[in-house]
Parts: C-alpha cells; sequence; structure tokens
C-alpha cells in the first residue's frame, strides 16, 4: 500500500436501523393494500364517482408514503433522478390528497352542521390531513437526501 492512499469509508453505505425500517415499510404496504382496496370495494357498492376517486386517491398516496420510505431508507433510490422522481410524485399526490381531502371537508359540513373550524378539531379529520402533510414532508426529505 502507497502512503498516498487512504482508507477510504464505502459511499452509499445504509445503515442497517434505516434499512430494516424499510423493509418494515415495505411489509406494512400489502395490508394498507388489502385494506385499501377493500374499502374501494366497498365504495362501489354505491357507486358515487367522487367518492370512488377519492378511496383511489387516499390509498395511492398511503401506498406512495410506505413504498417511498422504503425505497429511501433501504437505499434503492441510487441517483438524483431517482429521488427526484420519488420525492416529487409523493410531494404531488401528497398535494392532490390534501385538497381531496379538503374537499371532502367542505362538501360534508352542511351534513354534519358544522362549521370547517368545528369539523377540523375532531381527530379522524384533521389526522387524515396530517398524512397528507405528512406524505409532503417525506418528499423533501426524500429530495434531499445526499
Amino acid at each position: 500500500m502507497s502512503e498516498y492512499t487512504r482508507n477510504l469509508p464505502e459511499e452509499n453505505t445504509v445503515h442497517p436501523i434505516a434499512s430494516a425500517a424499510g423493509i418494515g415499510c415495505y411489509i406494512l404496504a400489502l395490508p394498507a393494500a388489502i385494506i385499501g382496496l377493500l374499502e374501494l370495494l366497498d365504495i362501489l357498492d354505491y357507486g358515487e364517482i367522487g367518492a370512488i376517486i377519492d378511496s383511489i386517491i387516499f390509498t395511492a398516496s398511503s401506498l406512495a408514503i410506505l413504498i417511498g420510505s422504503g425505497l429511501s431508507l433501504t437505499g434503492a433510490l441510487k441517483d438524483d433522478t431517482a429521488k427526484v422522481t420519488c420525492g416529487g410524485s409523493l410531494i404531488a399526490l401528497s398535494s392532490l390528497d390534501l385538497i381531496r381531502r379538503i374537499i371532502s371537508i367542505n362538501d360534508n359540513l352542511n351534513y354534519w352542521n358544522e362549521s370547517f373550524s368545528e369539523a377540523i378539531k375532531w381527530a379522524w379529520v384533521h389526522e387524515q390531513m396530517e398524512l397528507s402533510f405528512l406524505g409532503m414532508l417525506i418528499g423533501i426529505f426524500i429530495l434531499t437526501r445526499k
């Protein structure tokens, strides 16, 4: 070995905990997909096109968060193009998810006999919106990850 050579740490190594968390994300995607499919089948019985579209968007958003996180944590996104594609898609889908959730809340305000500010206080309403924000945040992390 020459005096000018150094042992540099191997690049693109993935921490075992991050890798395990990424695999966990992949595993959780399967039950999320099954639950989303069952929900869609239930909604298809009603035949309301808006609810069908919402179900597809909401399930796709949850799956994108899990799969995108898994890809990032396991180190599968090797180059910048893959990171931009995955992160950008996740941000776009989560933004669409948030818009559809807000529209859905507004559409149901008369039925609930509540204002938007009252409806947003309900856990099941704001938790769904928080999932959209989480997807956008994870997309940003994927975009900026080295």
